[in-house]
């Protein structure tokens, strides 16, 4: 390594303004344009208090995935990689997080004023490598999936340019993109100045005290209202300010896939967690029942399209510093403000007295006849419903599991992590890495669907590299289910042949995972599962990968519902 300039350095204004943000760690891949940032991380001695951790991924997918899931539970992540071939390749992740409200950094290094970078490649007419030609071409790439997309050229400017797209995160929870020439790794610059500006997002009051009173009004003259709490309620710190004026309203709550455990499932009012028609029948029959849902803070999407239909014109949505009122919407209204604002329109209002209750939610039983002995997604389920403990955080990839996953009791605010919004498959296993970084006392446990998992695969590596202890539970049955499911559920109904391109290549993942530094297991019957269980449950120094044979024509009802638009029936 060459040595580090005595001077104060960009790369060193980056790491103290990361570490103000709240960030301890960093998820990279290396690669020459950005690998000087990572000596200045490395060297413990280089910013003493204000020190960042790096963790060397396999892939931009594992960098950018695991960042996501760290931002979760920290307010901000970090993956840094290369120009090009680095910074393309995290595009994927970073749209997830831009869509679930995520304030991660994508840090890349790009090509500078050294004398074998732009100025040769002007001289000679060649191309850089990991260039396109345009060398704008990568900012350019994320500018609509990020609050900010930032080419850092000067080391004069570079510190309010910083400051800030790193406010902006903050600010809006979205992700920003930050391409630094390598030259300025090192380059002098001033320290900071003050503390890290966060700009308040815009708020008219008017909007704020009129949609407060409409809200109001509307939930007022409601039989059966009944809030929808959100994934912005965790995004914004505003989980206390929702649970006091349920208490005040008195009214029950539902959460969507991807706010699920926004508050411990215990907390009082809580019915169940929404999925449309593969939800369990007292959520479902919740929903149906009520004449007003009230959204605090919650992305909608097609999930939901059954319902949004029916109640549009009367549902109240609070979300992305807008309300929606019907047809009405009063913009520029921070979801903080409005919750302030419905309270103290409500002060007069007895609170309500319970209409809805929590259910019971279970696993749907097999759909069709199992010799007894073998494992089955409902089987595995319902015994995840007792094994699983409060200091686990689960994980469910989007795959056959993500629904059937969300009937299990979360006991713990936070302690259920989906991307179902985005649905990238793949995405849990390297997020299990990144929320054991995270958070260390929370043991992850990954829900994958095979064909998911081959995605990251090596996500396994780095886990036992750096002696984390998710458990990655592998659901094997070599078909994408949850996309057979969508496209053709006679599949399993009628024993319809299933599609060319639905059915993927069987690995031994335990094989492989024990190749990697993993414990691992592979198991196919319950009574070896239940041997398994107890054996992963007493070892938490190691990382697990448990492959689970299921019947190829296995798959979750939840799912079947969900795939034909069925309602749940008394039992579900």
């Amino acid at each position: 390594m060459n040595p580090l300039p005595d001077h104060f350095t960009v790369s060193d204004y980056l790491i103290q303004r990361l570490y103000e943000a709240g960030l301890r760690d960093v998820f990279t891949v290396p690669g020459d344009y950005v690998a000087r940032w990572f000596d200045y991380i490395d060297d413990p001695a280089r910013n003493p208090d204000t020190p960042l951790t790096r963790l060397g991924c396999r892939s931009e997918l594992e960098a950018g995935y695991a960042a996501d899931a760290y931002a979760r539970l920290r307010g901000i992540g970090c993956a840094a990689v290369t120009y090009g071939v680095g910074a393309f390749s995290l595009v994927n992740p970073v749209a997830g997080s831009y869509v679930e409200r995520l304030p991660v950094v994508a840090i890349s290094g790009s090509p500078g004023t050294a004398a074998t970078d732009r100025p040769f490649a002007r001289t000679y007419k060649i191309l850089l490598h990991h260039a396109t030609g345009n060398y704008r071409a990568d900012r350019d790439a994320y500018q609509h999936i990020t609050v900010a997309a930032e080419i850092i050229r000067d080391a004069a400017h570079a510190p309010a340019e910083i400051d800030r797209a790193l406010g902006l995160a903050l600010a809006y929870k979205r992700p920003i993109y930050l391409e630094l020439w390598r030259n300025l790794w090192d380059a002098e610059c001033a320290r900071p100045q003050g503390a890290l500006a966060v700009p308040k997002p815009p708020c008219s009051q008017t909007a704020v005290t009129q949609a407060a009173a409409h809200a109001a009004a509307r939930i007022t003259a409601a039989t059966k209202p009944l809030f929808w709490a959100g994934v912005e309620l965790q995004r914004y710190g505003l989980q206390d300010a929702f649970r006091a004026l349920r208490v005040q309203t008195g009214l029950p709550y539902i959460t969507s896939l991807l706010a699920k455990s926004v508050l411990a499932e215990t907390t009082v009012g809580f019915v169940g967690t929404y999925t449309g028609p593969s939800s369990d029948y007292t959520t479902y029959q919740t929903v149906a029942d009520s004449d007003l849902l009230v959204v605090t803070g919650d992305l909608i999407t097609d999930d939901y399209e059954g319902i949004v239909q029916a109640d549009f014109t009367t549902m109240i949505v609070a979300y992305d510093n807008a309300v929606r009122i019907g047809a009405a919407t009063y913009s520029d209204v921070p979801l903080a403000e409005f919750l302030a604002a419905l309270a103290a329109a409500l002060k007069d209002q007895p609170a309500r007295q319970p209409w809805a209750t929590k259910g019971s939610a279970t696993i749907d039983p097999d759909y069709r006849p199992f010799p007894p002995d073998l494992v089955t997604y409902a089987r595995f389920f319902k015994r995840m419903e007792t094994w699983v403990e409060a200091d686990m955080t689960l994980v469910p990839d989007e795959s056959s599991s993500m629904y059937v996953s969300c009937n299990i009791p979360v006991n713990r605010a936070n302690g259920f992590v989906s991307q179902a919004a985005w649905g990238a498959i793949g995405y849990a296993s390297a997020a299990g890495f990144g929320l054991s970084v995270a958070d260390p006392a929370a043991r992850p446990v990954v829900f994958a669907g095979d064909g998911g998992f081959q995605m990251v695969a090596q996500t396994i590596s780095s886990m036992a590299h750096y002696g984390r202890n998710p458990v990655v539970f592998i659901m094997e049955n070599a078909i994408y289910g949850i996309e057979q499911a969508l496209t053709n559920s006679a599949t399993y109904t009628e024993d319809q042949p299933f599609n060319a391109y639905n059915k993927i290549p069987k690995w031994e993942y335990a094989e492989f995972a024990r190749a990697l530094g993993a414990k691992a297991a592979r198991v196919a019957t319950l009574e070896h599962l239940e041997t398994v269980l107890a054996e992963v449950k007493e070892d938490r120094d190691h990382v697990w990968l448990v492959q689970v044979v299921l019947p190829e024509r296995d798959i979750p009802s939840e799912i079947l519902r969900l795939a034909t638009n069925t309602p749940p029936s008394p039992g579900q």
